[in-house]
């Protein structure tokens, strides 16, 4: 008797990398929108393009807001009003939708590009 062959195991990249983190860290966030950003453009091969990026926009743009979500939910219980953190741009009490605290003692350097003709 022959057994079936087993089905490979799917993984979903959006559940598992991306909604499955916890974005305690601004560099999180932005570490994982740059993956995003990188997933979509790299979707009709080598080289990465941009092309490729907005032909993908509005999957790129639900799965950006989805990542934004995430890190909101993930951030409801802190509190900068009443000292659990310290503010980032704005405050925030528990429960509010936000997280810029994640933004407090980042150095705000500004670096500036040229652009390109």
């Amino acid at each position: 008797m022959t057994e079936k062959p087993k089905e490979k195991e799917t993984i979903d990249w959006m559940d598992t990398f991306v909604l499955g983190e916890h974005y305690q860290t601004a560099y999180e966030i932005l570490m994982k929108i740059d993956e995003i950003v990188r997933v979509y453009s790299a979707a009709d091969g080598q080289p990465k393009s941009w092309e490729s990026l907005i032909k993908r926009q509005d999957a790129f743009s639900r799965d950006v807001g989805r990542l934004v979500l995430r890190a909101v939910q993930m951030n409801l219980d802190a509190d900068t009003v009443m000292g659990q953190y310290k503010a980032g741009c704005f405050p925030k009490y528990a429960g509010e939708p936000g997280f810029s605290h994640l933004l407090y003692n980042i150095p705000r350097t500004v670096f500036h590009r040229e652009p390109e003709d």
